[in-house]
């Protein structure tokens, strides 16, 4: 059902964000890495599990900046996030 680098939502933890599934098939579970919650081992048969498609999504792309040993570091991450669906 679900594969290696599937992007998921958990529907009852919406402040999760958007999962990348690591690890597809472990004793009935499913290891999952979400952006705000990190990682977590889930059995899809309790937990409400959809697919997103990547029509469904956009990406955020936040840069930083850190000092570390004196010197400027600046590191980025990209995060998906699902698009809101116009109203009307």
């Amino acid at each position: 059902m679900f594969r290696k680098g599937d992007l998921v939502r958990h529907a009852a933890m919406p402040s999760w964000g958007i999962g990348s599934v690591l690890n597809p098939a472990r004793e009935g579970n499913i290891l999952i890495r979400f952006e705000q919650a990190g990682e977590k081992l889930i059995h899809p048969g309790y937990a409400k599990l959809t697919k997103v498609s990547e029509e469904d999504l956009m990406y955020l792309v936040v840069k930083e900046v850190r000092i570390r040993w004196g010197r400027p570091v600046e590191t980025s991450r990209v995060i998906p996030v699902l698009k809101r669906s116009p109203r009307g």
